[in-house]
């Protein structure tokens, strides 16, 4: 039995193989990164299928691919009969929300290692690549077809090599195609169109390392829908153009649109996919939330319970290497510096010269969620008007706070920190250099 592919939209999908049937980063409706992305078009998860299920895997913890709404909205039959696959890496918390919505059963998929779905020698199974500080990809092999989903891991071309090495072949790769955040720089009509450009390679040169036979362009079908982020739009790839793309490098792309299925080694005719996608509403057409305002005592109030938490977790030599942060804050009409070494925020002179400009709700959240500065740059709703190197520097130290590598001694020094970087070894620096030189 060929395996097949269901998809469902944006990033979730189900494969199908002899014995079992993966479901994978479902995403069925509703907003996203504090309210700035929409789904465009709508998922298509018919129930029957849902009821073939007997895993469900979930990537990482972004909202478009573990998404709390959809997760809670299954029935409790569901909950009860599926096993969640997650990485090693962080899974605690994950497995704590699952079970907080009724998930019982679990099953963690350690690094580069291939592990039985089912049984016999040639039933199905899965391989998890740990990504960065939060994100995986997931091979499904089964009757020696492989389906690899990269989603948005941002794999390298060293790092390709060794999941080939693990694989020994790749016969479909699933791999975002568009922009999913904006570092800020100003204008962005100078620098969007060539970071577009850039995804569109990363997608071709991923599928070349892998030597993949076919690559399904999905984790891309949004567009951002604040009023201070729907700037973005206009630069964003298409699905049509990600096809074109791959088809002018000689590489072959299955288009599919959500309900469409694809079976593995099958030939496939993207034309219908490609013509309904051509047909949804231009970006001027659709619908955009306006700007929320918080007040300055709510963005201070967030500030200082996070800052406290990062001096608690890092050694303060670090944090005095960055320089303070100076935002303007264009609905209040106010401009704030704050200094993670000391822990302090004040409003500051207008005549100030900021770093960034960003509206109070998005800098207020931000502050208060442990992923709130990477939210606001996926979220692409922020300006950076000078000192990147700085805000770069505080944008790593946020993400690692975000993916619990704390840097304190008795944080470094236990069991589980050390057995996190002696599996990482094989190119954890050739992917941490990736991150860096990639990083929006």
């Amino acid at each position: 039995m060929a395996m097949k592919i269901d998809f469902v939209g944006h990033a979730g999908l189900v494969v199908e193989c002899s014995g079992t049937s993966i479901l994978m980063d479902p995403w069925l409706s509703g907003k996203i990164f504090n309210n700035s992305w929409t789904l465009r078009p709508d998922p298509v998860l018919d129930p029957a299928l849902l009821d073939r299920v007997d895993y469900l895997w979930i990537s990482h913890e972004h909202p478009d691919h573990f998404h709390f709404p959809t997760l809670g909205s299954f029935p409790d039959s569901f909950k009860q009969r599926v096993t969640v696959l997650f990485q090693t890496r962080d899974s605690a918390k994950i497995v704590a929300a699952f079970k907080g919505i009724g998930y019982q059963r679990f099953r963690l998929l350690p690094h580069r290692e291939i592990v039985p779905l089912t049984e016999g020698s040639n039933g199905a199974k899965v391989y998890c690549y740990h990504a960065g500080l939060m994100d995986s990809a997931l091979a499904v092999i089964d009757d020696q077809q492989v389906v690899l989903n990269e989603n948005d891991a941002r794999i390298s071309t060293p790092e390709c090599r060794l999941i080939l090495q693990d694989l020994k072949h790749v016969d479909v790769l699933l791999s975002q195609f568009s922009l999913a955040a904006y570092a800020g720089f100003e204008p962005p009509e100078r620098y969007l169109p060539e970071r577009a450009k850039q995804v569109l390679r990363n997608m071709s040169e991923v599928h070349r390392a892998l030597d993949a036979k076919v690559t399904i362009p999905f984790a891309s079908f949004i567009y951002f829908s604040s009023e201070d982020n729907k700037y973005v739009n206009p630069f964003a790839n298409t699905v049509n153009d990600a096809y074109n793309y791959l088809s002018q490098q000689g590489q072959t792309a299955a288009v599919l649109y959500p309900g469409d299925s694809y079976e593995v080694g099958a030939t496939y005719d993207s034309s219908p996919a490609l013509q309904r996608y051509r047909s949804l509403p231009k970006w001027d057409e659709l619908p955009y939330d306006p700007i929320e305002t918080k007040p300055l005592s709510d963005i201070f109030d967030a500030y200082k319970a996070m800052a406290d938490q990062i001096r608690e977790r890092y050694p303060r030599a670090l944090l005095w290497m960055l320089r303070p942060v100076t935002i303007r804050i264009p609905d209040l009409d106010k401009t704030v510096e704050f200094s993670l070494a000391s822990g302090r925020i004040a409003e500051v002179q207008e005549s100030y010269q900021p770093d960034l400009a960003i509206n109070s709700q998005p800098l207020w959240f931000g502050f208060k969620f442990p992923f709130g500065i990477q939210t606001l740059g996926v979220s692409a709703r922020f300006k950076l008007l000078q000192n990147f190197r700085n805000w770069k520097m505080h944008r790593i130290l946020f993400s690692l706070n975000n993916g619990g590598v704390y840097l304190k001694p008795k944080y470094v020094f236990t069991t589980d920190f050390m057995n996190y970087v002696r599996t990482r070894l094989a190119g954890g620096m050739t992917q941490a250099v990736h991150y860096y030189r990639t990083s929006l």
